[in-house]
């Protein structure tokens, strides 16, 4: 009886110890994404060559009246796009959007699309486009990171993308983010690594490795960094060169935590989106609290979304708007055909992606 208790033993801190080697070496069980099913983020090690971070068939809800009327716009009627950038702070209604079929163009702030195509085919049709960064004040000069033919790049411009000059490449590899500091761009690798790369000496250097392809940096204003990882882990450091810290979240089994499907920064606030629903942060992410008046019926919640203080929640066709902080909620149906998959905000217009 008693080798019987001490065999059960073993075997219990074995497990144990895989689970431990494990959450350290970034693996776990799951693969979080940031507006995906946490086992549909990656299925390649390299994550540049298949990707679920948003839509999957290239349509939008854009609204300018905050969802009392809505348009749904279609980027291409011919294929299915995954979308996986925004930027839209042209004062001339031009919007850019990165997907996995290339780049796309609005010149009516939304309402109709063309697919661009570079003059040296740097980005084309079959090329991923994974971010998209306004470089200065001027609405010309962009930061844009791609994957084509197996190689990233990452390529700046100063002419509406006509031309494009590049900055770095990759082999195999893509840059998902890029976060511009002064004279300074830094990458987050598909590898796990982040790149800083010096505008002015065109030098460049590893500056910090993760367990995790990094997905996404943040720098909300509270004097911390947070880097989202593929595993649905969300890190926080002091700079992008110093040590990053695992941000402590709730749920999970034994060691574990949930992964985290979607992360979003607004006025101090961290609000996150996993498998248990939608949770806040008001203290720098060292406790976070279940949103619990959420009228929901099912456990499902398919996009978050905050902006100024208002949240933004979708659950199959309907949308819940809170303006009080997770409270009351006002619900919207959208009837869309398709699963919500991101929210992105600029000026008066709110675009929501399927």
């Amino acid at each position: 009886m008693d080798d019987k208790i001490y065999f059960i033993g073993l075997i219990i801190i074995g497990g144990i110890g895989v689970l431990i080697g494990l959450s350290v070496l970034g693996g776990g069980f799951s693969n979080g994404s940031l507006v995906a099913s946490p086992i549909d983020l990656f299925t390649s090690a390299f994550a540049a060559v298949e990707t679920d971070w948003s839509s999957s068939v290239g349509q939008f809800l854009i609204t300018f009246d905050d969802f009392k009327n809505s348009h749904q716009e279609i980027l291409s009627p011919n294929n299915p796009v995954k979308v996986f950038d925004v930027d839209s702070q042209s004062k001339d209604n031009v919007i850019w959007i990165g997907t996995d079929h290339g780049l796309f163009l609005s010149r009516d702030g939304g309402l109709t699309w063309d697919q661009f195509i570079s003059s040296n085919n740097e980005i084309t049709g079959q090329s991923m486009v994974f971010k998209v960064l306004s470089a200065s004040n001027n609405e010309e000069d962009f930061f844009v990171s791609v994957f084509s033919g197996g190689k990233g790049a990452v390529y700046k411009t100063q002419d509406f993308f006509f031309h494009l000059e590049k900055i770095m490449d990759f082999d195999g590899e893509a840059a998902y983010d890029v976060y511009h500091y002064g004279d300074y761009l830094y990458f987050a690798m598909s590898t796990g690594q982040l790149i800083q790369f010096n505008l002015i000496s065109s030098e460049a250097k590893v500056v910090n490795v993760l367990s995790s392809p990094v997905l996404k940096i943040f720098h909300p204003g509270n004097g911390s960094y947070y880097l989202l990882l593929k595993n649905g882990t969300l890190v926080e450091g002091l700079s992008l060169d110093s040590k990053f810290e695992k941000v402590n979240l709730p749920g999970g089994w034994l060691f574990s935590s949930t992964p985290i499907k979607n992360v979003v920064f607004d006025d101090g606030i961290i609000y996150i989106l996993t498998k248990d629903g939608v949770q806040a942060s008001y203290n720098g992410g060292q406790s976070f609290n279940l949103l619990k008046h959420i009228p929901i019926l099912k456990k499902q919640i398919d996009a978050l979304g905050v902006n100024n203080g208002v949240l933004y929640v979708v659950s199959e066709k309907n949308l819940y708007i809170s303006r009080d902080g997770g409270d009351n909620w006002k619900i919207i149906g959208l009837g869309n055909e398709f699963r919500a998959g991101q929210f992105y905000f600029s000026g008066g217009r709110i675009f929501l992606s399927m």
